[in-house]
């Protein structure tokens, strides 16, 4: 992963909404640009999220998915767990 400057709390709210909106299984509705709002260019510079072309309820929408890049910037923001 590149070096960029640190995101703001706002922006990575809005990572992990995305990836949690890509692993619910049962949500039918993707993440799409309307949800990230002002977070999508600064996100889209770093490289960690993409945004491709979807047809939900027969309209073409912009929907956000994280890079790989962006699921590894969240991997590392886990707390490490201590073992007892």
């Amino acid at each position: 992963m590149k070096y960029f400057r640190p995101l703001s709390e706002s922006m990575i709210q809005k990572l992990k909404q995305c990836r949690q909106a890509e692993l619910d299984v049962d949500n039918e509705k993707p993440y799409t640009m309307e949800d990230m709002s002002y977070a999508v260019a600064p996100l889209f510079k770093r490289g960690l999220i993409e945004v491709r072309k979807q047809v939900v309820d027969n309209k073409v929408l912009h929907c956000i998915h994280l890079t790989q890049d962006g699921i590894e910037y969240l991997e590392k923001l886990k707390p490490v767990e201590k073992h007892s």
